[in-house]
């Protein structure tokens, strides 16, 4: 007989009460994006698709609550190597071999998903964004652990452990090409760092290092395109910031999307335009601009409410974060956290033309079978740690 004595699990009904209107918001959205979705998606009934992976999601949280919080650590590090085969197959594929396309199919000049016989695509830098704040919540939460003393040598051998596991998934990912998750994976582990207790001084030296940044980005593109574009590598990335900074003049190109989005949101007024009609056409309407779509069709106030659902769920988290005492599981809720409100921040963002579009969808509102499953994996740890902040009082 085992001696194992099973912990009482307490339903945090709040926090799956914000989950389930999440998914009601994101099926919405997606079915009222359908008039204007690309012709080859046109019968593809997305939201239907997109409820499956949630019903999918809430099987995989109930899974791996059950299987234990320290077998979802131990597996993330089998779960590390083989998502780092599968972005060198993807790789394999852009650069070396042409994989058949039943098995990888470049889309829009990405090379980043796989395809699975009758299940779907699977994008592997979607799930390992979530293995690396599991990684590294690990190794933070050990180094902590160990250090005899907080210094500067403590902390840039802590950035070291760190780097060692992040730098070729990252190279991996950038290669497909594909800037946004990236970005997305470097700001939460550096919450994580900010947060795990390294000294404060890096603040101020991420903060001018980022300013510094951004001023030399600005200058380039307005004094020395030519050497901005050869540092990004890429005219595509360029004629992201002339899109964004020059909107108007390049609307029936680089800036069309972004002009599109504001035309709508600017005209839909409190209450929204005229319900589930194709009023303008524009690429990507139920991923990257799924929140325009929802804005066209409810207005301000529908914009509002969403905006306000959003907040409160990244409120909830947060609150349980800080009530719960140990430290792993924490730095991985504060890892997830760093992510959702930097997709969250840039997603809305660049769809009023405060920030340039990057690729960065909506977390569960954007469809996205793999991003949708991927932020599952740490909610079952986020419902085991409300479980155990509850037990506490």
């Amino acid at each position: 007989m085992s001696n194992k004595i099973e912990k009482k699990f307490n339903m945090d009904y709040g926090l799956l009460f914000l989950i389930i209107l999440l998914a009601i918001i994101s099926i919405i959205g997606i079915y009222l994006a359908d008039p204007i979705m690309p012709s080859y998606l046109s019968g593809t009934n997305l939201w239907s698709k997109q409820l499956q992976w949630y019903i999918i999601g809430f099987i995989t949280l109930i899974f791996l609550y059950k299987l234990d919080i320290d077998r979802l650590f131990s597996l993330s590090r089998i779960l590390y190597w083989v998502f780092i085969f599968l972005l060198l197959l993807l790789l394999v594929d852009k650069f070396l071999i042409n994989i058949p396309d039943v098995l990888i199919k470049p889309v829009n000049g990405t090379t980043a998903w796989i395809q699975i016989p009758f299940i779907g695509s699977l994008q592997p830098s979607e799930f390992m964004k979530i293995i690396l704040i599991l990684r590294c919540a690990n190794i933070i939460s050990d180094h902590n652990d160990n250090k005899e003393e907080m210094s500067y040598q403590s902390d840039l051998l802590l950035f070291w452990k760190v780097l060692k596991i992040s730098i070729l998934p990252l190279i991996l990912i950038i290669a497909e090409p594909d800037t946004g998750i990236p970005i997305i994976i470097m700001v939460s582990i550096i919450v994580m760092l900010l947060i795990g207790g390294i000294r404060k001084e890096w603040f101020i030296i991420g903060f001018v290092l980022l300013i510094s940044l951004i001023g030399i980005i600005l200058y380039l593109f307005y004094y020395n395109p030519t050497l901005l574009g050869n540092l990004l590598g890429d005219s595509y990335r360029l004629n992201r910031f002339y899109g964004w900074l020059e909107t108007e003049k390049y609307y029936r190109s680089f800036g069309n999307q972004l002009y599109t989005s504001l035309l709508l949101m600017g005209s839909s007024g409190f209450n929204g335009m005229e319900f589930n009609q194709a009023i303008i056409n524009f690429p990507e309407p139920q991923t990257d601009f799924i929140f325009t779509v929802l804005g066209q069709n409810f207005g301000f106030i529908g914009s509002l409410t969403i905006i306000s659902v959003i907040t409160i769920f990244d409120i909830k988290l947060i609150t349980i974060a800080i009530n719960f005492e140990k430290q792993r599981e924490k730095l991985l809720l504060v890892g997830m956290i760093g992510m959702l409100l930097f997709q969250q921040f840039q997603n809305i963002s660049m769809i009023i033309g405060i920030l340039p579009i990057t690729g960065v969808t909506l977390p569960f509102i954007s469809y996205g079978g793999s991003s949708m499953l991927s932020y599952f994996i740490p909610m079952s740890a986020v419902f085991y740690m409300s479980s155990e902040n509850k037990a506490k009082h």
